[in-house]
């Protein structure tokens, strides 16, 4: 077993424990403190799979410190890339400004930043002068948009429910066979978008039988926020939006960045979460007005 020494205190390093039930309990407890939600439910449904790693560290049997890894897929512009995500960085309030997320940085970016393609994460505005120290820079990102006719929807579309075992199924299994639509999309990763629609996107996800497609949208007065598309064949995104909206609809707000972007505008994305990339491996990032997909984000 790993230890770790810090002011008389001795922690033990503890990772990939997603199926040792009392670690588990722990640093679930920990997330719901400091994020608001819990793993518990994502890892019983068979989501939380081999991609998601947390590091942590524990004192008296208890998760106090942690960073965890997403590995992620993505096609890039027709070329496949493998992304390192890191995220869930978190340290319990009476443990904090002791190192401990310091050594797990370090010891997440030994062991990965030579074994993949490109590191990065997203950050709040409190700890944005965090991960400069460990090579990390900030990348700006830009957000497609559209501003829409008055073209009322024509198509039959169905919530789906994901409390319904057939809904899910249908669901997943769309997830497992959809092309990509996006400049930047990421590939076989139903486990992280399944953490979303099972909690924070349950009520957001629609299918759209006149296109056979699902979509996750948000609707917020006349505009709507849409965040993915899930076809098994090309489809004209013009075609989507025009299907889920209504006449009081002005406005389409992507989460991703389109394949074909002709006809929509692109501006700076200005958000409370801020992209970073390792330095020395972001080269095909810059310059491109690009954003990750928001469901991608971890």
């Amino acid at each position: 077993m790993e230890l770790l020494k810090r002011n008389n205190i001795t922690y033990e390093f503890a990772r990939d424990f997603k199926h040792v039930q009392e670690i588990r309990k722990s640093f679930n407890s920990l997330t719901e403190a400091v994020f608001g939600f819990s793993l518990e439910n994502w890892y019983h449904d068979g989501f939380w799979g081999d991609y998601y790693i947390p590091y942590s560290l524990l004192h008296d049997d208890k998760v106090v410190s942690n960073v965890s890894i997403n590995k992620i897929e993505f096609d890039i512009e027709g070329e496949r890339k493998w992304g390192i995500q890191i995220g869930t960085v978190m340290t319990d309030e009476k443990y904090r400004n002791r190192g401990l997320n310091k050594y797990l940085m370090e010891k997440i970016m030994h062991e990965w930043k030579d074994r993949t393609d490109f590191v990065y994460l997203f950050a709040n505005d409190s700890v944005l002068d965090f991960y400069p120290k460990f090579n990390f820079k900030v990348v700006e990102e830009y957000q497609h948009s559209k501003t829409k006719d008055s073209h009322s929807a024509s198509s039959v579309w169905k919530k789906l429910n994901m409390e319904d075992p057939t809904d899910v199924t249908f669901f997943v299994g769309r997830i497992k066979d959809s092309i990509p639509i996006a400049k930047i999309s990421m590939r076989n990763n139903v486990s992280l978008i399944m953490f979303y629609c099972n909690w924070f996107k349950k009520n957001s996800i629609y299918y759209i039988e006149e296109l056979d497609v699902i979509v996750i949208a948000d609707f917020n007065n006349d505009t709507v926020y849409l965040d993915d598309i899930f076809s098994s064949s090309p489809i004209n995104i013009d075609n989507v939006i025009h299907s889920i909206s209504n006449k009081s609809i002005r406005r389409v707000i992507l989460g991703f960045t389109p394949l074909h972007d002709e006809g929509f505008e692109k501006h700076l994305l200005k958000s409370t979460d801020t992209l970073f990339m390792l330095k020395d491996k972001f080269e095909f990032f810059t310059n491109k007005h690009w954003m990750f997909p928001v469901l991608s984000h971890a």
